[in-house]
């Protein structure tokens, strides 16, 4: 088997097999969709994108095509999420390691340093994950509301404001202090944008919500300092401060050291929708390294008195 990038060849077998795969970002699945070949075919366009790249497997004789794999950068370009694997059944062979391994060669040689998918412990994929070194640093269960809120509560609406270019520094803070630093080292703080909304307390930050909208659902990633008071009517609030939901589902992910969140949200409505395991794989690490340089005010320059130099006489006495 040999891995190599998609190109103009493979449009009509990726075409083919479009929808029998399955997308390890839930973000992007389920606000967008798990399917890769949009973005697939501007990597035949544009090819070494920073965006997306999609790389195929092939038996050595290029008769056949065996699978397809994709993974986008995350928007600090420093981490890479593997969005697309098709067909899903190859994940449970060992050709799916393959698939894998170059993946993360190609993510590392256009600068990522790690690869992050997210999957059910359940899946068979998982397994094959590991097998292929990737490890849990986290975990995460996805809420779903369908339609309007099931609980008749007197929403706190009015706590939660649209976030502004003056709160990046309050919601990097809030992320220090509430992401595990392991987490940190694979996850890039949120940035901040135009559909996010912030929970302020006595002129301080105490909740962020990361908030992602597509064609299929909502997305929020919600961040709460320990010391807000997480109520059901505060959390019932920023369910109504989303605005319209057009009819779309709204998934909140809730992370293991968010837990607090699930009972209010269960007595809001909402219903599991899903566990996963965060799992990432290390593809390089920074190496700090001492440089060797001349200074330019000290190299080839004789040290300057810093006073002056006083001449001793010796006088004889006769």
């Amino acid at each position: 088997m040999q891995v190599r990038a998609l190109d103009w060849r493979d449009l009509a077998l990726l075409h083919r097999i479009r929808n029998r795969g399955t997308c390890l970002d839930s973000q992007m699945a389920l606000t967008r969709g798990p399917q890769a070949i949009q973005t697939a075919l501007m990597d035949v366009f544009r090819p070494g994108s920073r965006a997306a790249s999609t790389i195929v497997l092939r038996s050595h004789d290029e008769q056949d095509l065996a699978g397809i794999g994709q993974f986008v950068f995350s928007d600090d370009r420093q981490h890479a999420h593997l969005a697309f694997v098709s067909p899903s059944e190859l994940l449970a062979t060992d050709d799916g390691l393959y698939l894998l391994d170059g993946l993360a060669r190609m993510a590392g040689e256009r600068g990522a340093q790690t690869l992050i998918a997210e999957v059910g412990e359940t899946n068979p994929i998982f397994e094959t994950l590991r097998r292929a070194g990737f490890a849990i640093y986290a975990r995460q269960r996805i809420w779903r509301l369908e339609g309007a809120l099931s609980a008749s509560l007197p929403a706190r609406q009015e706590d939660w404001r649209p976030v502004t270019p003056g709160d990046r520094f309050s919601i990097h803070s809030l992320y220090i202090n509430i992401v595990p630093a392991l987490v940190q080292q694979v996850e890039p703080a949120p940035l901040e944008n135009n559909h996010g909304l912030v929970f302020d307390s006595q002129d301080e930050t105490l909740g962020y919500l990361d908030v992602h909208r597509g064609a299929n659902g909502i997305w929020v990633q919600p961040y709460f300092h320990p010391a807000a008071e997480l109520t059901d009517e505060l959390l019932a609030g920023f369910i109504q401060g989303l605005g319209s939901h057009d009819g779309k589902p709204l998934y909140i992910c809730v992370r293991s050291y968010q837990g607090g969140l699930g009972g209010s949200l269960d007595r809001l409505g909402l219903q599991p929708f899903t566990d996963q395991a965060v799992m990432v794989k290390r593809l390089t690490a920074a190496v700090k390294r001492a440089l060797e340089q001349a200074l330019p005010a000290l190299e080839g320059t004789q040290p300057e008195p810093t006073a002056p130099f006083t001449s001793m006489e010796r006088k004889e006495t006769l």
